[in-house]
């Protein structure tokens, strides 16, 4: 070998080891959780929250050290047997491509804490947190399965979303230790979205989905095009009857809102999950009025859609399958509510969650009830925190000229710590 070649060889070398060394020094900086978030986020994270966070971040560094650490091994030693050098520039490569997959992971979860910036956020998110997981208690007791814990956060948009509990994250080998919703800021003090989705969460548990897709198929039977629209739309048609089953009408009215778009209402998007906007809103209400009566402000509504958004103006090749999605309602909506769900021995959702509870009329007589003291009490903070997310989002749809007044509400019920509230 040439004494060139033999130099090459050993700058190649030479500059694996600082490679390696800036990507391993930049990994050992992960072992301090407050890169990702502050001391005041992470305190504000409940113990049970927090913890398996942690756990998991924790993980998935040291994992990442350790692989590290191996290839600084290999690296000393293709210094002194040059055939080793391909395999150290490629073990250099996997781990600096691990390192993004770790960053991504652990820049997630910190942003997801770090979303709590300020006393009043952490103590509305940390509320949050609670109505979600009570959400899900009594299913998902009565199916035997585990509650997973929740974690919400804030973030811009105009959609939530959920990270489930259990799914695997960027990083290889870590999975999500509980449920990271995402909570956006105009919907922050009217939270229906938020059982939205940990309706996606109780599903994935207790195989709903699938159920729902076969009430759906067999609805639609008679009408193979019909069928093959909806049925791909199960696995948000069960989050959005999940949110109604906690919150009514209200859930409606916001859904309306995020969809109410003259560019998007009317289009269906190839390979969208969501059901086309305009027929989500016919669903939503064709809930209420199964549920609640003919009768009431989800009539309005769907009067209001149908004025602002008329079919005509969907494309052609989709306005047939409006219009006979419009005359099916009935039963779609029967079909969803009455879906069996296996892992509740195919009893139906609203076995457990009856709506009657979020009826206007029973959140008229929660309020009569309770008086002033829903809003202050941590007795109904306790056990009537879902309906009073129902009932202000209920009050705020009802009536424009008010709305304001049930939104300050909420935000000052919501930004009460439980503490405080005691």
């Amino acid at each position: 070998m040439s004494r060139a070649a033999s130099l090459d060889e050993h700058l190649v070398a030479a500059d694996l080891r600082r490679q390696l060394a800036h990507w391993l020094a930049a990994a050992r900086i992960f072992r301090d959780a407050e890169e990702f978030a502050s001391l005041e986020a992470w305190r504000s994270v409940e113990r049970d929250v927090g913890s398996p966070l942690r756990e998991q971040m924790n993980k998935v560094v040291e994992d990442l050290i350790a692989m590290g650490t191996q290839i600084e091994k290999l690296v000393a030693e293709a210094r002194s047997n040059p055939e080793l050098l391909p395999r150290a520039a490629a073990a250099v490569l996997r781990f600096r491509r691990r390192y993004v997959q770790v960053d991504t992971t652990l820049d997630f979860l910190g942003d997801a804490v770090n979303s709590r910036t300020s006393t009043l956020l952490r103590v509305a998110l940390s509320n949050l947190d609670d109505l979600a997981v009570e959400s899900m208690r009594p299913a998902l007791i009565k199916a035997g399965k585990p509650v997973p814990r929740v974690l919400t956060y804030q973030d811009k948009g105009t959609g939530a979303s959920i990270l489930r509990a259990g799914v695997r994250l960027w990083a290889p080998g870590a999975v999500m230790p509980v449920a990271a919703i995402k909570i956006v800021r105009h919907n922050l003090y009217r939270p229906t979205s938020l059982f939205h989705e940990c309706g996606h969460q109780v599903a994935h548990l207790t195989g709903w989905t699938a159920s729902v897709e076969a009430a759906l198929a067999a609805a639609l039977a008679e009408d193979r095009e019909l069928a093959a629209m909806w049925t791909p739309w199960a696995s948000e048609i069960v989050a959005d009857v999940f949110a109604f089953l906690h919150t009514g009408y209200a859930s409606i009215a916001a859904l309306y809102d995020v969809v109410s778009d003259a560019s998007a209402i009317l289009r269906w998007p190839l390979g969208d999950p969501h059901p086309i906007g305009w027929l989500r809103t016919a669903l939503g209400c064709a809930f209420s009025s199964l549920c609640f009566g003919a009768k009431g402000p989800w009539e309005r509504l769907l009067r209001a859609m149908d004025a602002h958004y008329p079919v005509k103006l969907a494309d052609p090749s989709v306005r047939p399958l409006l219009e006979r999605s419009r005359a099916a309602m009935p039963r779609i909506a029967q079909a969803c509510l009455d879906a069996p769900v296996p892992a509740l021995a195919n009893a139906p959702m609203t076995s457990v969650h009856d709506p009657a509870r979020v009826s206007p009329a029973a959140l008229a007589e929660l309020e009569r009830s309770a008086g002033p003291a829903l809003w202050r009490s941590p007795y109904w903070r306790r056990s009537e925190g879902i309906r009073i997310v129902a009932l202000a989002g209920l009050r705020e749809a009802e009536n424009p000229d008010t709305a304001s007044l049930w939104i300050n509400r909420a935000r000052a019920w919501l930004t009460t710590a439980q503490a405080e509230a005691a």
